[in-house]
């Protein structure tokens, strides 16, 4: 309608609020059920500000990728199909898998992760899952080692028994999930963890970058030396900051390193012995 069938009118206001078409001219209410074509919002949290035109994001943290469908048990029939639902969850084999999820997401509040290496940790279980690997019986296990791959992965390195210690698990079925997850999902091992753990060692001992550069040169050259193979990152990254930090004439205490890298004083000795060799080739560096 283009006039009002009233005063003949053509100012016609569409009241998008209230749903209505009214005449500005004479007033008449002229229809009072147009659809609402503005997009539907909707809060999903506390704040106001925080508007969403769907519902929660898709997440690899729930079984279900969070396409579960819930039901209240107000009366006997939503009690059974909330029953269905349960059981289908048990049949279906998510039961294990919830657990595993669960064990991340709570491993992960614990030691304060990031949400990308949560998600990327609860993925990695997801391709064993697949792949027919029974997981209840060790999900605190494959959840810490997937969190410590995943950590690895996006370059932020954590210490084995950081895992170990907060998850309440034994080294031995740390690593057995570990060489599990390695193995079936092909993800490599990251060559490059100990210029990562020098890195971090460095930043949290507030050093400079000379100290930092040194300390890779000294580590490249153990590499060509075949002095990295069958060594601990930790503690070669740590022996290479102290020995890099005392030859710039840098203040730097051995037991605070080997707290920073997790590792005890007699380890970080042994390998400042076995790095100390390299330092008289690296003279024409300075």
């Amino acid at each position: 309608m283009e006039y009002c069938p009233q005063c003949g009118s053509s100012s016609l206001v569409q009241d998008e609020e209230g749903g209505e078409i009214v005449c500005s001219n004479c007033g008449l209410v002229i229809s009072h059920r147009i659809p609402d074509r503005r997009p539907e919002w909707k809060h999903y949290s506390f704040t106001k500000d925080d508007r969403e035109r769907v519902g929660d994001p898709l997440t690899f943290l729930i079984h279900d990728m969070g396409l579960s469908t819930t039901t209240l048990e107000y009366d006997l029939h939503s009690y059974s199909i909330s029953r269905i639902l349960k059981k289908n969850i048990v049949e279906s084999g998510d039961k294990s898998l919830m657990k595993t999820l669960s064990a991340i997401h709570s491993l992960s509040s614990k030691m304060h992760l990031p949400e990308s290496v949560e998600e990327n940790a609860a993925l990695i279980v997801r391709r064993l899952w697949k792949k027919g690997l029974r997981l209840g019986r060790n999900c605190k296990g494959l959840a810490a080692a997937s969190l410590y791959v995943s950590s690895k992965m996006f370059s932020m390195p954590r210490n084995m028994r950081e895992f170990i210690i907060n998850s309440g698990i034994s080294r031995k079925t740390f690593w057995d999930s570990y060489k599990k997850i390695i193995q079936d999902t092909g993800i490599k091992k990251d060559p490059r963890t100990i210029d990562i753990m020098i890195s971090k060692i460095v930043n949290q001992s507030n050093l400079k970058g000379e100290v930092e550069n040194l300390a890779n040169k000294i580590v490249e050259m153990a590499r060509d030396m075949k002095i990295v193979d069958g060594r601990k990152p930790d503690g070669l990254a740590a022996a290479a900051v102290y020995l890099a930090a005392k030859k710039l004439r840098h203040k730097v205490n051995q037991r605070k390193l080997a707290k920073i890298a997790t590792i005890s004083l007699v380890t970080l000795r042994s390998r400042c012995r076995e790095l100390e060799s390299i330092i008289n080739k690296l003279q024409d560096s300075f």
